[in-house]
């Protein structure tokens, strides 16, 4: 639940503009706030903040919050103002300093039912109400009660939360006895319950066995907890009513969350799995390049042994990406994150003069696909090798830029670097090796398009991938 800063304002302008409350006062109400929410859903009424005007003759609503699993508007809304006669029930309340329960007729001839009570400063005087209205003409007082009460000592806003139709809800006295269920709760509740009850006896039932109870009515703070009870998971919140500097009273939120449960623990186990694979993978590579190795040492060729270190430098390339993807959870890679590392690790172990990288990033997030990030990955990486290898060969010092976008619907990487230009008869049907496997990644894996260019004393190589499949 959010505190609202937009209705905090308002607040404080209808309070300037349109009654004579003081700023004590004003900072009583602003305190609510927060909680009106919660007491809008744990009533399930809407639920209004009314004073009087600068004219003693009007009342004006000051804010106005509907339960959040509702549709529509409501009933009124901040700044409307009605004669004293028209909100007879507020007018009762000032009157009385007592809580007072009736009907509002809308238009057409329309009730609804309205149970307010009054807001008194720090003196004990009425100074504004609260009013619970609600179309169903009997109300629970159980529940208005209790959202009032929750209105006086309100939390910070991150320990609210939002009440939804398929929750179960239950309100305890202070002693720990079962005040009200709805009939979800009836459901959930019997389920955790250790001893045996009728469900028409839940009502006025102790609850026992529920550490979540005890830490709310011991700590006097909002709490969550999960609860299991044989093959069922459910989310329990409570939220403790204080009057008196003690709990009085405790709402609990029951949510069945088997279901999600299981389908975090399904996502842990293949998350576990896809790291596993990644890093078998990452070791076999290496086990390659090792031999590879050797086999490059016990070369008399020259050519062969030229070849066969290309070979080991993208397998261990390859290796390194695999090694950083275990490292990452879930199926979405972010693309920015995996290029830094790649940029790192390739200048680290290649560079044979100074090289100064620069990354340029978009402004949004490249999330990813793993599946696809693993042969974008490969591509920029030995692009990097490029770049790095004849690039910046017998250079005292290059410059690597590193820059992904999103442009028109495709993810572009560009890896650019001021180094020995393309010859004049360069031709992309002259690609060496390497090249051809940047091509092949980029046109028939990632269905984009791969580019070699010099422009502006730059070689600028480019890989566009259309963003739908990379996201997929």
């Amino acid at each position: 639940m959010q505190t609202r800063g937009i209705e905090v304002s308002q607040l404080y302008t209808l309070v300037r503009d349109t009654t004579n409350l003081t700023g004590v006062q004003a900072k009583i109400l602003d305190h609510m706030q927060v909680a009106l929410q919660c007491a809008s859903d744990i009533s399930k009424s809407q639920v209004y903040l009314c004073a009087r005007g600068k004219n003693e003759d009007i009342s004006v609503i000051l804010t106005a919050v509907k339960p959040s699993y509702t549709h529509g508007s409501t009933f009124f809304h901040a700044g409307d103002t009605f004669l004293v006669d028209d909100l007879a029930i507020v007018d009762n309340v000032f009157q009385t300093g007592r809580k007072v329960v009736g009907r509002k007729e809308l238009d057409q001839g329309r009730e609804i039912a309205v149970t307010a009570y009054p807001i008194v400063d720090n003196a004990g005087r009425p100074f504004a109400v609260v009013c619970f209205a609600s179309v169903s003409l009997s109300q629970q007082q159980v529940l208005t009660d209790t959202a009032n009460l929750a209105l006086q000592v309100p939390f910070a806003g991150k320990d609210y939360y939002s009440i939804r139709p398929q929750d179960g809800v239950i309100i305890l006295d202070a002693a720990g006895r079962i005040m009200y269920a709805n009939d979800m709760a009836d459901d959930l509740y019997l389920v955790l319950d250790k001893e045996a009850i009728e469900q028409r006896d839940i009502i006025g039932h102790t609850i026992v066995h529920f550490p979540l109870v005890d830490e709310v009515m011991k700590t006097g703070r909002p709490a969550f907890s999960d609860e299991v009870s044989e093959n069922m998971t459910l989310s329990a919140w409570g939220l403790p009513i204080i009057s008196g500097g003690r709990v009085t009273r405790t709402v609990i939120v029951l949510t069945d969350v088997t279901a999600i449960r299981e389908k975090e623990r399904q996502i842990l186990v293949k998350d576990s799995v896809i790291k596993e694979i990644h890093h078998r993978v990452k070791n076999s590579l290496n086990t390659i390049a090792g031999m590879l190795r050797m086999q490059a040492r016990r070369s008399k060729d020259e050519d062969t042994k030229e070849a066969l270190k290309r070979a080991v430098s993208r397998i261990l390339g390859i290796s390194k990406i695999h090694d950083i993807l275990a490292n990452q959870s879930g199926d979405q890679v972010d693309m920015d994150v995996l290029l830094d590392k790649i940029c790192k690790l390739s200048v680290d172990s290649l560079a044979l003069c100074a090289v100064d990288v620069v990354r340029e990033k978009g402004r949004r997030p490249l999330i990813v696909n793993s599946e696809k990030a693993v042969p974008l990955a490969i591509a920029t990486n030995e692009l990097i090798h490029n770049a790095i290898d004849h690039g910046f060969h017998k250079m005292p010092r290059g410059t690597l830029v590193v820059g992904t976008e999103i442009d028109h619907g495709r993810l572009h990487v560009s890896i650019k670097n001021n180094g020995h230009p393309l010859p004049e008869d360069f031709s992309t049907r002259t690609f060496d090796l390497g090249l051809q496997i940047v091509r092949n990644l980029a046109e028939i894996e990632l269905k984009g398009e791969f580019g070699l260019k010099n422009e502006d004393s730059m070689v600028v190589a480019d890989i566009y991938c259309p963003l739908a499949l990379m996201e997929a």
